[in-house]
């Protein structure tokens, strides 16, 4: 059995799907996961209301997730406990200088940084506009091969602490296309499709960030930021329209998780999920 504690400090889409992409059937005998979370704050005094809670929890693997990892919050999160256990970092942005630190301290991290960052105007934000958006990406995501990306990378890394081994922590930065290279889509035109609606979220982070803290008139900002989110809007529509072209050719990959964490694997509609050969 190994125990996951997920620590959530702040938001992004990531973050709201990530410990049960794990176990999508709650049927997994072999993990155990207890989630941690701040909710939106993610400030230090929000990280450190954390650590009595923490320290509670027995732990094999720790996840830490949350935007701009390299903050204050997330740090203090990231340098009490990166020699207790093995901790994984999941965020939407980290630069070279502070991914080599991880990986100089041991410590793993999955950075994608087209998860955007969210039109946070408040003219503009509501918490419908606000469900909405992370709806949009949940869909892009899913459809386009990030959520079965990172979950191979948490398996690998849990399958070694099932066997009394010490696990190579991933290092990865995240690209669209070297997500959408890395995924078994069917249709030809399925790729393209994939990588061109993750490169809309790219860039529509990076909007919302000139929106949110570039841009200074008043209207234009609103502007930019209703744009970015018309943008995801787009994304997931172009993302809809790859899962059904995998659909509709037969040959749409699954693989889901037997109750001894093994990822099974089936492609055409009635075949029974399988071991991968």
């Amino acid at each position: 059995m190994v125990k996951i504690t997920l620590v959530k400090l702040g938001n992004i889409t990531l973050t709201t799907l990530i410990d049960i992409m794990l176990d999508e059937r709650a049927s997994r005998k072999d993990i155990e996961v207890t989630v941690l979370s701040s909710s939106t704050k993610m400030k230090p005094e929000a990280a450190e209301r954390l650590f009595p809670l923490i320290d509670q929890v027995e732990t094999d693997l720790m996840v830490m997730i949350s935007p701009n990892a390299k903050d204050k919050g997330p740090q203090a999160v990231i340098e009490k406990y990166k020699d207790k256990f093995p901790v994984i970092v999941v965020s939407d942005t980290a630069d070279k200088e502070m991914r080599e630190k991880w990986k100089a301290d041991g410590v793993g991290y999955v950075i994608v940084s087209f998860d955007p960052m969210i039109g946070a105007k408040i003219d503009f934000l509501d918490p419908t506009e606000m469900c909405l958006f992370n709806g949009y990406i949940i869909e892009t995501f899913s459809s386009c091969g990030v959520f079965a990306y990172i979950v191979r990378l948490f398996d690998e890394v849990i399958d070694k602490l099932k066997a009394g081994e010490k696990p190579e922590l991933p290092t990865r930065n995240l690209s669209p296309i070297g997500v959408t290279e890395s995924y078994p889509f069917g249709n030809d035109y399925s790729r393209p499709k994939a990588f061109a609606a993750l490169r809309i979220l790219q860039d529509a982070g990076k909007l919302n960030v000139n929106g949110c803290w570039g841009e200074k008139d008043k209207n234009r900002a609103l502007v930019k930021v209703a744009a970015a989110h018309e943008m995801v809007r787009q994304a997931s529509i172009i993302a809809d329209e790859v899962r059904e072209l995998e659909k509709a050719s037969g040959h749409l990959v699954r693989t889901p998780h037997n109750k001894e964490g093994e990822i099974y694997h089936k492609i055409h509609f009635f075949d029974n999920a399988h071991k991968e050969h």
